[in-house]
Parts: structure tokens; sequence; C-alpha cells
């Protein structure tokens, strides 16, 4: 029916623009100050129906307003004739929506984003999608940019602008080349939902001018919005990160194939509003110097406001941090206009500004969305200009028309006045303005690398902390001052979080995610070794969004949680000086920003100091480099697998080799295990608990006498830690720990082992062969022994009169940190070197559960994993 109904919409799309869409009747006069260049805007109501209000949600790109139109107005006189450019393209009175306006460089055409008329009693899924439209300037049509209706539907497109060859970068939920990873990993094919599982991620695609050729250039698990051309034809856009327990909108760069895509701006500016109100970092719009403003806005701005800021990209990375070699004398952000805007809800006499598109003629001229300072009195609606004082009044009802703003006259003249209920938005001059340099295909990328659909990830040292060293490394580096026993970070593990399907393919229960859905569920690329200058390289699939964590040489992070979402394209290789902290405002993976580096490598070629002097380095390489170009390079593994090829063995004995694999395990394994054998760029490990934790505590482990037979010891788990012993008797569990596979009381859906080691319990005891919660009585903060009290505060007697104790439960602290397996030593540490269960887990089945609990330790971590309910 969708498609149908578009085929309509086609037949008509090409005629001429109707004359009746012509909403003014006066003669265009000529206009002496405004030269004759027309522009486009949106108009829509301020309220849906009668109980909901239009929301602006940059979480929610998807979202169906109803009730927009496209207007065309010949220049900026106020008397100058309105055109509604999409009038002729629904039945009268069909109620549509229009957003995302851009213009291309010549003028000549002005795409946008539409979304067609809602379907009487049709499911939402099955409900018309945003399609990408452009309107011609001399011919004075309007038609989809892809024809074929059924392609047009796979997918809402949004967020069109101009690459200065022509072709069209844009927003999509079409996720092309993600939905083909899927198959790769033996998923079916879906749409993935954002890591709030509310909508469809939209990620950047590109395509041809007429539609042909998409192409999908960035792959967060979020949304990526409103990419924008800069002068130098990088691409800057908005992003959403939203892993764990961030939620912000930032702004990344990346060349016009997807390379190079990187953090720019905004990551800790985000308290930089007026009255450092929360604001989110979403369209650029770029001046006519090239330089890059921003309407500063929250998520939902209620008043549809925004504080209009000019930012200092070229110098900084967030309002208070100038790039290393820069100096702020001024804040980044300083406001674009000389009138007192901003985006709060207090009142301001200089009024409202929703959104703005500059004048690409040198004259510092901008379309402004403006509403006047307007507050209510006895209900009634006033200028600001008319109330003796304002600033206990309630704001009236915005009124944004088109103003033309004069920031060198500072003057404001009216170009379409406002309408009472109505907001005009999005103003666009369809005048031609410079293109920015075009950039080709990164001539870097690596052929043989991207038949493979793999790049490279370089990082110089994991000890560099914004240029600064966090420990020696030369004195890590040397083999006479240091073993490998001795250097923290042993290796280096990448995680990639697992897409979530919608609901019409898989309806996922909450309690597939566990005890907590921080990390929703994730996936391991592998680990590879950290080399002793801190420094990695190794291979990596592409275009999957992945994060990183340092790991001991027991396979425990011991680093912070990760929250960005890295993506290397084929054949690329990213380096990076090193790591970063939360408490750092310095730029961290800004190419053109940072430090330098803390390691920089060897100084004029030749051995590293005490080093093998058959591995010869080469000036400025680390020794991850020198040894990837002399040994090949690394690729992920399953297992931790050391070996020391840096010592001179003339001066001491290698470093004991290490290698610990999930081969090892006499349990299932891990799905994946097997693909690692020979690594590809489809190869992930998959840890379930249900499958592969929960049978570390059944597996038989008793030890036996070869001669006798005789039972020597039994360190099956579940042969202590369970509430019944070997003949059936109750028994309090050893350390109140069940690790049995008894549904949870807690969560049935869950084994009681899981419950039991993840969340708090009550102690119990032993009372006539039943197991209880035990039971003490409560006191205060000073320790004095509470009882029952009346409310008066006397106290309650019981028939012998004495007072009634409050009566408490007692708590057990979880024995497991979810995402912490380094602290989780209340487990760990039982097993290490003079622990009580010393020997009873192998290394192998540490390192299991260290990786489960350190990427979330979810109860599942495949929504196909899933048993059917």
């Amino acid at each position: 029916m969708i498609i149908i109904t578009r085929l309509c919409l086609i037949a008509v799309c090409m005629v001429l623009v109707a004359c009746k869409a012509d909403i003014s009747v006066q003669d265009e006069p000529t206009d002496p100050v405004v030269q004759e260049i027309a522009l486009a805007f949106v108009e829509r109501p301020l309220r849906i129906n009668d109980d909901e209000s239009y929301q602006t949600n940059l979480t929610d790109p998807a979202a169906f307003n109803p009730g927009a139109r496209l207007l065309l107005k010949q220049n900026a006189f106020a008397q100058s004739a309105e055109t509604e450019l999409t009038a002729g393209l629904f039945a009268e009175g069909a109620l549509y929506d229009v957003k995302d306006l851009s213009a291309s460089p010549d003028g000549l055409t002005l795409v946008f984003a539409l979304r067609a008329p809602a379907l009487d009693n049709v499911a939402a899924e099955l409900q018309p999608k945003w399609d990408l439209w452009r309107y011609d300037v001399q011919s004075k049509t309007v038609s989809p940019l892809i024809a074929d209706a059924q392609l047009a539907q796979r997918g809402h497109d949004i967020s069109p602008a101009f690459l200065p060859d022509g072709r069209i970068i844009f927003s999509s939920t079409r996720q092309t080349t993600a939905r083909q990873i899927l198959l790769d990993e033996f998923k079916p094919q879906y749409t993935a939902l954002d890591e709030n599982l509310n909508a469809p991620a939209f990620n950047l695609h590109l395509m041809n001018a007429d539609g042909s050729g998409i192409e999908q250039l960035s792959f967060n698990l979020s949304h990526d919005l409103y990419p924008v051309v800069l002068d130098d034809g990088y691409i800057l856009y908005s992003r959403w990160d939203n892993q764990s327990d961030r939620s912000m909108f930032n702004w990344y760069q990346m060349q016009p194939d997807g390379s190079e895509n990187q953090l720019v701006y905004g990551w800790h500016s985000h308290n930089s509003g007026a009255g450092l109100s929360r604001v989110e970092f979403a369209k650029a719009i770029v001046l006519d110097d090239g330089s890059v403003s921003v309407a500063l806005a929250g998520n939902d701005a209620p008043y549809y406001n925004s504080w209009p800021q000019q930012v200092a990209l070229a110098l900084a990375s967030d309002n208070e941090q100038a790039l290393f070699g820069e100096t702020l004398n001024l804040p980044a952000q300083t406001p674009l206009f000389p009138w007192a805007f901003d985006n709060t809800e207090r009142t301001e006499s200089a009024g409202a500004v929703h959104s703005y598109a500059p004048l690409k003629d040198g004259s510092g001229r901008f379309l402004v969305s403006w509403s006047p300072c307007r507050v209510l009195v006895e209900e009634m609606a006033f200028s600001c200009a008319q109330v003796e004082d304002v600033s206990g009044s309630e704001l009236a009802a915005p009124l944004y028309g088109l103003w033309l703003f004069d920031t060198e006259k500072q003057t404001q003249v009216p170009v379409r006045p406002g309408t009472e209920g109505l907001l005009v938005a999005e103003p666009v001059v369809l005048q031609a303005y410079s293109a920015g340099a075009f950039l080709p295909q990164n001539p870097l990328l690596d052929a043989e690398l991207a038949a493979e659909n793999a790049a490279v990830l370089d990082i110089r040292s994991v000890y560099d902390f914004a240029g600064t060293a966090s420990l020696n490394i030369a004195q890590l580096a040397d083999p006479m001052q240091s073993t490998a026993d001795e250097r923290p970070a042993r290796f280096l593990r990448l995680v990639r979080g697992v897409p979530m399907p919608p609901e019409e393919v898989l309806d996922v229960p909450g309690s597939a995610f566990g005890v907590s859905r921080r990390q929703l569920m994730r996936e391991i690329l592998g680990t590879v070794a950290i080399e002793p200058d801190g420094s990695v390289q190794v291979k990596v699939p592409a275009n999957v969004p992945f994060n990183l964590a340092l790991l001991n040489a027991q396979g425990q992070a011991i680093s912070p949680l990760h929250q960005q979402w890295i993506t290397l394209r084929p054949g690329e290789t990213r380096s990076c000086n090193g790591c970063h902290s939360a408490q750092s405002t310095a730029p961290h993976g800004r190419l053109s920003g940072e430090a330098p580096t803390a390691n920089p490598g060897h100084a004029g070629g030749g051995t590293f100091p005490n080093t093998n002097p058959q591995l010869i380095a080469q000036a400025g390489e680390t020794m991850a480099q020198a040894a990837a170009r002399l040994n090949g390079l690394p690729e992920l593994n399953e297992a931790l697998v050391y070996l020391d090829i840096w010592t001179d063995p003339a001066l001491r004995a290698a470093d004991a080799p290490l290698t610990v694999s999930l081969q090892d395990l006499t349990t299932p394994l891990p799905a994946g295990v097997a693909c690692f054998s020979q690594w590809l760029a489809s190869c992930r490990l998959r840890i379930d608990y249900p499958e592969h934790i929960q049978p570390l505590w059944q597996l038989d482990r008793r030890r036996f006498d070869p001669d006798s037979n005789e039972l020597l010891a039994d360190n099956t788990c579940v042969s202590c830690h369970s509430r019944t012993d070997a003949n059936g008797n109750g028994r309090v569990p050893l350390a109140q720990l069940e690790l049995d596979n008894e549904p949870s009381d807690l969560e049935a859906e869950h084994y009681r082992s899981y419950r039991e080691l993840l969340s708090v319990d009550n102690e119990q005891e032993l009372v006539g062969g039943v197991l209880v919660d035990r039971q003490i009585q409560a006191s205060d903060a000073d320790g004095n022994l509470l009882f029952l009290t009346d409310e008066d505060g006397d106290l309650i007697l019981d028939d012998s009169g004495n007072p009634i104790p409050v009566m408490v439960t007692v708590n057990v602290a979880p024995a497991l940190r979810v995402g912490n397996a380094l602290g989780s030593n209340a487990f760990f540490g039982l097993f290490g070197a003079g622990g009580s269960h010393q020997g009873y887990l192998s290394a192998a089945e540490l390192k299991l559960v260290a990786e489960w609990l350190d990427i979330g330790a979810q109860y599942y971590n495949s929504p196909f994993a899933i048993p059917e309910q």
C-alpha cells in the first residue's frame, strides 16, 4: 500500500508547482536592499493536535509531526510571493511532514526530507518512511531523489547535504553494510535499534545525485545526523554518543569516504549553555567565512529557542580546551549575534531564535527564525516592551517569523512575519556558494586489507595520556630494566556492541540482558599482546564499531570502560598516541589536536636498548610497528598469547611464554572460538551465562586415587555451594552461595547461581531442616538497638510486657561485580596463590569468567541465543 501511494506521488511530482499554491496575490516590488535570491523554509503548527505539542527530539529523528509545509519565497522582501512547493503531491487537507532543507552549491537545487501522510489502519512498521526529495529552481519541479519506490522505502532517509562533486551525503536507517555484516555473523538481516532500544539507528550514507550507488559510511550503534561539508572537504556531523551511561551529541569529522572518523568537539562542553544549562551539539552551520556555528540548545527546548554560537573549531576541542599548540583568549563558543539571546526559558528582551542561515555574500547578514519577547498578562500576550517588569512573568507562546538580521548594521528587517500557533523554521537561501574542496578516496587505504574487510589499529603507547607518560616507557621497554611480569598492561581486548533487532524481528525480554543493561549485549572481537613500550599494531575488522580495554596477565580489564565506538574503514590504518582518562579534557582522538606522543619510537633507527639485535627498527618506529614490519601484522586471538621476542638472549633469558586459550576448556566452548584458528574479519566470541558459565559450577571436579580409586577430594562447585548435601539433607550453602541451575526467586528466567553471584542476597540459616532468612535486631547509626514504637514514639510491648525488637535480614554482598573482574577479588582471590580454592579452576576457566564479567555479565549476549518462550 505504501508503494502504491508513492507511485501516485511520482506520477505528479514532475509537474510544475501549482499556481494555486501561491498564497500571495500582490505584485512583486523591486527590493532595494536584498538581492533577488529565492529562499525556502518550513512552516509547521506548534500543536499536532489538541493533546500534543510539536516537540524536537534529537534521539528520535524518525518522528512524524504532521502539518508542516515547505514554502518558497522569491526573495527576502516581506511582500514577495510564497509558493508551497509540495502542495500538489498529496490530497487536499492531507498532513505531511518536511524538514532538513539543504541547497546545492550552485543554488539551483533544494533537497529536503519528506514524510508522506500517515495511512489509516496500517501498522507502524508499514507506514511511509522519510524520503529525500529535490526541488529544481530552473524547471520549478519537485521529484524524489530515489525514483524506485521499493528502494526508497528500505529505510528512513533524512539530513541530506551536497558534496562538491554533486553526490549527496545523508543520514539513514538503511544500514546497508551493517546488515550484510550481520549475515557474515550468521545472524538474520535487520535494521538495528539505537542503544536506548527505542528507534532504528541512523548512520551516514552516500549516494549519487540520481539516487544510485548507496553506500554506508558510518557505523555508530546510535544516531549519526546532520552532515555538513567544510571548506577543506571534510564532513562534520553530529553523533549520539550513547554507550553505557553516556548520552550526548558531539561533533565528529570524517573524509567523504568514511575514513579518519574522529571526535572533534563537544565531549566536555555540554554544560556550556546559558546559565551553564545542558546543551547538545546538533547541526553545524557553516558560515560565510568557512567557520562553523551552532544553534545551541538542549535536546527538547520547550520554547523552541536556541543560543546561536560561533565555534572556534580550528582552535579548540571543547569550549575551554584549546588544541595542542593553540591558544584560546576567549571561550571557543562566542555569541553569533550582537543581541542577548539564550537557550533557556527565562525572559529575554531580545526575543528568541529558533534557527538561522547565513547569506553567503560577505554582508554579515542572516535569515533568522525569530520570535519577539512576549509575556502573559492576565492571560493576554503582550510585548515585553509594553510591560514594566517582566522578570516574574510567564512567557507567552512564541511567534516565530522570518527576519533578516544584519550583524554589521545591527538591524532586523521582517521577511515573513510570524503567525500565532505556527513555527517558521529552517530557512535556506538558494544562493551560490563555495562548494569546498573535493576529496577523492583516501589514497592511504590499503587494497589488500580492504579485500579482507580489515583495517589496522596502531597505538603508539597505552602508557601515553595526553602526551604525558603515566609510567617510564623507556624503562618498561628495556628488558634489562623490566620483565614482562612487571609491565601492568599485557593485552588489549576489542569488544563489539551487538546490534539489537526491532520488536517485529525479535521481541527480546528484559531478563535476557541480566542484572544490568549498561552494556546491553557484547561480543569479543579478540585480544592482542601489548609490546613492552605499550605499543600495539593489530589487524581488526572494518566497518564494525568496537571499544577497547587494557588487560593484565590474567585477562582482567585494568582500564575504565571505554565509552566511544571506534570504527575503521576497509584498508584504513588508524593511528593514535595512546589513552585518555575521564577526568582529562585534553584533546583525544582528534588527529590535528593531540599533544606530541610520549613514545616517539626509535630515534634514528637500529635496535632498541638491550633488545634482540636481529630486530632492527626504522627511525620513529614503535616496537609494535617494527615487529609488524619484520614478522607480519598480528591478528586478533581468542587466547591470551605472549611470546618474548625482544629480550637479547646474550644478556638474559627470555621471559616465559604465556598462552591461555579457551580451547583448553572442558565445558562447552564460547560461540566462535574455532573461527580464530584462521582469523577472519567476521570472527566473534560470544559468552552466554547458561551455556558457557553455569557448566563451570557443575563440572565434575572430583579427584580419585589412581590406584585405589578412592575419592581424595570433591572440588565440584555445586558439591559445597548448594542447599542440600549428597544425601539430600538440607544445609546452609558454603559461604552463603548457591551455584545450582534452579530458577532464582529473584528472577525466574535466571538460574539461581547467576543471581547469587551478582545480586545482594539475604543470609540464611537452617531452622527445622528448612532454609530461612536469618534476622537480627536492627540498630540506629549510633549502635543503639531499635524496638517497635507507636505513632507517639512509645514502645509497643508483647503479651509478656517486653518491648518488641525491630528485626531485619542480613545482607550478603555478591562475590562478582558487573563490568569489573579486577574488582571482584572476593571471587578471584580464592583461586589465586594462597587462596582457599587455589587450583580449583583452570587459567582458561578464570579467563572466561573475567571476560564475561568485564563485558557486562549479561545473561545472554545474542538476542538469537535466547530460548523461544
